[in-house]
C-alpha cells in the first residue's frame, strides 16, 4: 500500500472541496510531500485514515466549527461551535486545560500557541525557529512615522501585518499559515521597540523566546523573573473565545482571505476604546499626573452618569474576573512598587463602593507598571497574546468551509 495520496484521492476520500485540502495542510493535521521533478504534491495516507476514523456520522470532523443561522442570538451574536477555549468561573481553558495551569507548565506562550493550534501540548519549552522578517518591515513602519506625537503601537503591528503577508493563495498551496503566523507574531513582539523613546523594529535572534525579545525590545533586563512574569500575562491573554477582536478574525477568514487580512481585521477592532483603548485609557488614568484623582473622578463620573468604569466588572464573570486576580498575585512576586500598591487598594474601594471587581485590563496595566514597562505597554502585549488565538481561531473557521453571514432585522 502506498504511503502517499494524490490530492483528487484526499478530497474523494474525506468528501472535502480543495480549500479544505490546504486548510488542514495549513493546520498541521495533513502532511504534504512534494513529487520531485514535478509541481504536483501527495499527502500522507496515515493522515488521512486518522481524520477518516474522526469523522462524525453527517462525514463533518471533529472538532468543527460552523455557523447556524438559526441558532439563538447572544448579545448579538450568533452561537459559533469552537473545540479552542471555554469560559468557566474559573477562567478559561484552552483545550480543555485551565490557562492558569498552562502558565505554571509549561509557562511558555509559545507551548500554548501550538496547544491552541494543533491541540498538542508539548511539556519542554518551544522556540520557534521561524525566518527572520523581510527588510521591508522597518520601511513599511517608518511610512508611518510623523512629525510629532506617538505613532499608534497597534497600527504599528498592522504594518507589520502587511509587510509579512502572502496572498491566501500562497499561503494555503504551500501549506504555510503556521510558519506565517509565527514570522508575523514575533515581529508584533519586535514592534514593542517603538514604544520606548527613540526606539525602533526589534529583530528577534535565534533561539529567543517572544517573552525574552519583548522584555529586550521594551529595553528591560531578561530576568528569569521578568520573563516568567511576561509569559504569564501572554498566556492569560491568548484566547477568549469569540471576543469582538476574534470574531472579526473570523468573519474576515470565512470570506477566504489571507492571514494577514484576517490579523489586521482583529488589531482593528482591538484598538477600540472599549479593548485596548481601555487599557491605554486606565494607564493615563492611574499613571497620570493626579495619579488616584483622576480615578476618583471617573468613578464620581461613572456613578452620576451611568458610565463603566474602564478596568472593573465583565458581564461573563459575575463573581469576577479570575484573570484579573492571577495579574494581580503576579504583582506579589515583583518588586515593590508604590504606585501599584495604590492601584489595588483603589480595586478594593471601588469593588466595597459599587460591588465591580477587576477585569482583565486592570490586571494587564497593573502588571505593565510592576515591570516598570512604558505608558501604553499594555494594550500591546494584550494584542501579542491574543494573536496566537486569533490564529488558532482563524484556523478553525477556515476547517468549517462555511461564510459567517448574519442577517439584519429591520426595526425602521
Amino acid at each position: 500500500m502506498e504511503p502517499f495520496l494524490s490530492a483528487s484521492d484526499v478530497m474523494q476520500l474525506l468528501g472535502i472541496k480543495k480549500q479544505t485540502l490546504y486548510a488542514y495542510v495549513s493546520r498541521g493535521i495533513l502532511r504534504r510531500a512534494s513529487v520531485p521533478g514535478s509541481r504536483k504534491s501527495m499527502y500522507a495516507r496515515e493522515d488521512v485514515e486518522k481524520m477518516l476514523a474522526r469523522k462524525t456520522p453527517t462525514g463533518e470532523l471533529r472538532p468543527t466549527a460552523t455557523v447556524d443561522a438559526a441558532q439563538p442570538l447572544i448579545n448579538g451574536s450568533f452561537l459559533i461551535p469552537s473545540a479552542i477555549t471555554e469560559i468557566t468561573p474559573e477562567g478559561p481553558r484552552y483545550r480543555g486545560i485551565n490557562a492558569r495551569d498552562l502558565a505554571a507548565h509549561p509557562g511558555h506562550l509559545e507551548n500554548v500557541a501550538e496547544l491552541l493550534w494543533t491541540g498538542v501540548l508539548i511539556d519542554e519549552p518551544v522556540i520557534w525557529t521561524d525566518e527572520p522578517a523581510p527588510t521591508n518591515v522597518e520601511p513599511a513602519i517608518a511610512a508611518l512615522q510623523r512629525g510629532e506625537g506617538h505613532i499608534p503601537i497597534l497600527r504599528v503591528m498592522a504594518a507589520a501585518s502587511l509587510a509579512l503577508g502572502e496572498s491566501a493563495a500562497e499561503e494555503l498551496r504551500s501549506g504555510n499559515t503556521a510558519r506565517l503566523a509565527r514570522r508575523i507574531i514575533s515581529a508584533y513582539a519586535g514592534c514593542l521597540g517603538l514604544l520606548v523613546d527613540g526606539g525602533q523594529f526589534v529583530r528577534r535572534c535565534e533561539g529567543e523566546s517572544l517573552a525574552s525579545l519583548a522584555l529586550r525590545a521594551l529595553g528591560k533586563e531578561q530576568s528569569v523573573r521578568a520573563t516568567a512574569a511576561l509569559n504569564t500575562l501572554f498566556i492569560c491573554c491568548a484566547d477568549h473565545e469569540l471576543s469582538p477582536a476574534t470574531y472579526a478574525a473570523r468573519v474576515v477568514a470565512s470570506t477566504g482571505a489571507g492571514l494577514q487580512a484576517c490579523l489586521i481585521a482583529a488589531i482593528g477592532a482591538h484598538s477600540g476604546h472599549l479593548l485596548g483603548g481601555a487599557c491605554d485609557r486606565l494607564d493615563g488614568l492611574f499613571f497620570g499626573d493626579q495619579g488616584l484623582g483622576n480615578l476618583r473622578e471617573a468613578l464620581l463620573l461613572g456613578r452620576n452618569t451611568q458610565r463603566k468604569l474602564p478596568g472593573f466588572g465583565h458581564q461573563l464573570y459575575p463573581q469576577g474576573d479570575p484573570r484579573a486576580g492571577w495579574l494581580f498575585d503576579l504583582t506579589n512576586e515583583l518588586a515593590p512598587n508604590d504606585a501599584v500598591s495604590d492601584v489595588r487598594s483603589f480595586a478594593e474601594e471601588v469593588y466595597t463602593e459599587t460591588g465591580l471587581k477587576p477585569s482583565l485590563e486592570l490586571g494587564l496595566v497593573v502588571v505593565a507598571r510592576a515591570l516598570g514597562l512604558p505608558h501604553r505597554s499594555a494594550s500591546a502585549l494584550w494584542a501579542i497574546g491574543r494573536s496566537v488565538g486569533w490564529v488558532a481561531h482563524i484556523m478553525e473557521q477556515r476547517l468549517s468551509g462555511t461564510l459567517i453571514r448574519p442577517r439584519a432585522r429591520r426595526n425602521g
